[in-house]
């Protein structure tokens, strides 16, 4: 009599072991968590280092990425360097001021 359901209890046990690796391997390698502490660690380093952008001053932040651009090519026909992060305008020091100025106008 035990030998007859062997045939039937070994069968479950390999898919129900088979099911606990497939949520094993789901966890371990789902993505959500993983950019969820990637963002976490971006925000961590932006806020040490207080929006620092080395020789770079933001200018401006504009209201979208595109927006962003078109005053970027607006600096660049005025013949100042300058670089998009983001929704931010930057501009080395030296120009800053003259940029200010496009940009507000």
């Amino acid at each position: 009599m035990g030998t007859s359901y062997s045939y039937l209890v070994a069968p479950l046990i390999a898919c129900g072991a088979l099911v606990v690796i497939i949520l094993m391997c789901r966890w371990v390698f789902s993505t959500s968590d993983r950019d969820a502490r990637a963002a976490r660690r971006l925000a961590q380093a932006a806020a040490s280092h207080g929006g620092d952008y080395g020789l770079l001053v933001p200018v401006t932040t504009a209201p979208t990425p595109a927006d962003a651009e078109m005053l970027r090519a607006v600096l660049r026909e005025a013949g100042i360097r300058c670089t998009v992060a983001g929704c931010e305008l930057l501009v080395f020091r030296a120009d800053a001021v003259r940029a200010k100025d496009l940009v507000s106008s």
